[in-house]
């Protein structure tokens, strides 16, 4: 007898507490404040964009944002009033996304993105250009050339001592995972999923003016050694002049919106 008294007592708990939500549910949903951030959510979401695949070849995609409306209500509900400002986001991801394409190469980054990036092979008067003026970049460094105190971005370009390395970027810095193929290191790189990334854009002394002529969101410049830096100040203030970001190639390729 007291066995079914407990199970009805727990059966009447759990049919108020469902019972309870329902209605707590109902109110909600028509609240005049949530009726109307679920009529204006539209006009601040912001849909995701697929990579785009070539072949081998990938351009990252874009995550999107969807308004979380009961989050939404309930970061509003104490000023009573709907204000865009205290809407709350959830993210959305691509159909297709460079995350699920690891194998394939990123020739450029997503050109919604307003964003271009360099990628430096190891040069100190390059490297200090850059850091004396502020500009972002990526640095190709091996186990010598690695510099736990750079405020660059470090791309592991190793070969023999390549784990040894990436456990120093680990340690030091955050790892950017991304990869920069040459003819010794694709199979190497392809084995740890790294992000590949090939651009066909080399900054050197014979390039610069082709370069600076054909500027566009999403490049990726291969910076190659002992170019000058007035050269490379040519083609930044080009970058500028088009009011594009500097970024490091791992923001570049990522599909997180900056």
């Amino acid at each position: 007898m007291k066995l079914f008294r407990n199970l009805g007592i727990v059966a009447i708990a759990i049919f108020s507490f469902f019972y309870t939500e329902k209605i707590a549910n109902y109110m909600l949903l028509n609240n005049e404040l949530y009726q109307e951030i679920e009529k204006e959510k539209a006009s601040y979401e912001i849909k995701s964009v697929n990579a785009v695949i070539d072949g081998e070849y990938i351009v990252p995609g874009l995550n999107g944002l969807a308004v979380n409306v009961k989050d939404s209500y309930y970061n509003m509900k104490d000023i009573e009033i709907f204000n865009s400002y205290y809407l709350m986001f959830d993210t959305t991801y691509p159909d297709v996304s460079l995350n699920s394409n690891v194998d394939k190469i990123i020739t450029r980054g997503n050109e919604q993105k307003q964003s271009v990036s360099f990628i430096l092979e190891y040069d100190k008067e390059i490297i200090e250009f850059f850091l004396e003026y502020g500009y972002d970049a990526s640095v190709l460094v091996d186990i010598d050339t690695f510099d736990k105190n750079s405020e660059l971005e470090q791309i592991n370009n190793e070969i023999n001592e390549y784990n040894n390395l990436d456990s120093l970027i680990n340690k030091y810095s955050n790892n950017s995972n991304v990869c920069y193929l040459n003819e010794k290191n694709e199979k190497l790189c392809k084995k740890k999923s790294k992000f590949l990334v090939k651009t066909n854009k080399i900054l050197n002394d014979s390039t610069v003016i082709d370069i600076k002529n054909s500027i566009k969101s999403g490049d990726i410049y291969y910076v190659a050694k002992n170019t000058d830096v007035k050269n490379i100040q040519l083609i930044i203030n080009s970058i500028l002049y088009k009011d594009l970001d500097i970024v490091r190639i791992s923001e570049l390729i990522s599909e997180e919106r900056s």
